[in-house]
């Protein structure tokens, strides 16, 4: 008896050194940066150095990068793990930065490379380079930013909090979106200006093609309607003064919804907001002032939700997963939903320092 349970406990202290190597023999690669030009891959590999420096030099010496060209992205990865002396490690990679013609064109090159090999966690953040090359994305280094798919992941983690244009979508969840019938895939896309990195908008898909770019507002804009967004800054010029603004921050009070009726799609959106600046002297004592920011402010959010929706149907590209949410009701597929009218019930509420006026909006 006793034999049998040392034989069943003995594997789980035989695994430990399984497939073990000291971390000086590994290339621990961060960042993966593919770029498509002249009918060849070219990608990047930004590779964290461990070796000992001292001082500034250390602080500057923290990643290196090699590259690697071919016909097709196998060879491309070969050819540059074949410039590497140590064992290319992708377990801790952080992001894959993809360029607009390679996203269009090879998409599904990439998602067939990265989900067959083994070795990659699929947990990394994909991201398209918008009217840049993905290479110059990925060694664009500060002294502030050493590792550049660190600073980027950060980038997005924080721009999710604070202007709510970025989302965080890993690999997993998106290869997952572009496979389903029922939902269309999208990625944030970053850009560089003045030698600076920047969020900037999001990618739209179709099936496995990239359709659509949407910028900063309407990102932030179509994050509120998917109830992603922390976030949502709306100005309005000041009725006296159209030179001055006003600015609300609004968060989803309850979640956006889709009801379905005949031809029709009703959103329903229910926003809570803050003040957070005011150029235009509102009496804010006066219980007044909030009911007609709540009528002034309902237009305009409306107006922004419909330039939205409206490039979605043109695109046909159902980012918003309306056809999903439509199929768990139904269970059947809608058809050509992007024909149908959309109508808007849009209630919000406009508080300050907390304190939250119940507007009636039917009043």
């Amino acid at each position: 008896m006793k034999k049998i349970w040392i034989l069943l406990i003995l594997p789980f202290f035989l695994t430990g050194c399984y497939d073990y190597q000291e971390l000086n023999n590994r290339a621990v690669i961060a960042g993966v940066a593919i770029d498509y030009k002249e009918e060849e891959f070219f990608i990047d590999l930004e590779i964290l150095n461990n070796k000992k420096g001292s001082g500034q030099e250390e602080n500057e010496n923290k990643t290196y990068y090699i590259e690697g060209t071919g016909k097709t992205l196998p060879e491309a990865f070969t050819n540059a793990h074949l410039k590497i002396s140590k064992d290319p490690y992708y377990a801790h990679l952080k992001i894959l930065i993809i360029s607009e013609k390679t996203a269009k064109e090879k998409l599904l090159d990439v998602l067939d490379y990265m989900i067959r090999d083994p070795s990659i966690r699929n947990i990394f953040l994909p991201i398209v380079a918008k009217d840049v090359e993905a290479k110059e994305i990925l060694e664009c280094t500060t002294t502030e930013n050493p590792v550049v798919s660190t600073a980027i992941q950060s980038m997005i983690e924080n721009n999710k909090t604070s202007d709510s244009v970025s989302i965080i979508k890993d690999f997993e969840k998106f290869f997952n979106a572009i496979i389903d019938p029922y939902q269309d895939a999208y990625l944030n896309t970053i850009t560089k200006k003045e030698d600076a990195l920047k969020i900037d908008g999001i990618a739209a898909f179709h099936n496995e093609e990239l359709t659509l770019l949407l910028d900063e507002t309407q990102s932030s804009t179509f994050n509120t309607l998917n109830n992603d967004a922390n976030s949502y800054l709306v100005n309005m010029p000041c009725p006296n003064n159209q030179e001055e603004t006003i600015t609300i921050n609004f968060h989803n009070k309850d979640k956006t919804s889709f009801e379905f009726q005949d031809n029709q799609i009703k959103i329903k959106s229910k926003l809570s907001g803050t003040i957070v600046q005011d150029s235009c002297k509102y009496d804010f004592r006066d219980a007044k002032v909030y009911q007609e920011l709540n009528e002034q402010f309902k237009p305009i959010i409306e107006q922004e939700y419909k330039k939205v929706i409206e490039l979605l149907k043109y695109n046909q590209t159902d980012i918003l997963g309306i056809n999903n949410q439509y199929y768990k009701k139904n269970r059947e597929p809608l058809e050509k939903w992007y024909e149908k009218e959309f109508i808007y019930d849009i209630q919000i509420n406009i508080n300050k320092n907390g304190l939250i006026f119940e507007v009636n909006q039917n009043d």
